[in-house]
């Protein structure tokens, strides 16, 4: 009879290389999220001046009328 606990049983099926390749997943969508992040906050600044004074306009005078 074999007498083995659960948790021995899952240490020895552990895949040795699958904690590596979790990691590097991991650290990969966590940085792409800082980089959407990033993208959207630098985006207002990159709008040239012109057409965010005409968007500002346009929507002044929408409101007004």
């Amino acid at each position: 009879m074999n007498n083995d606990t659960t948790y021995a049983l899952l240490v020895r099926s552990e895949e040795k290389g699958r904690s590596i390749m979790e990691t590097a997943v991991y650290a990969l969508m966590g940085l792409s999220a800082i980089l959407s992040i990033l993208q959207f906050v630098q985006q207002s600044e990159r709008m040239p001046t012109t057409v965010a004074t005409q968007l500002y306009e346009t929507s002044d005078t929408s409101q007004r009328g």
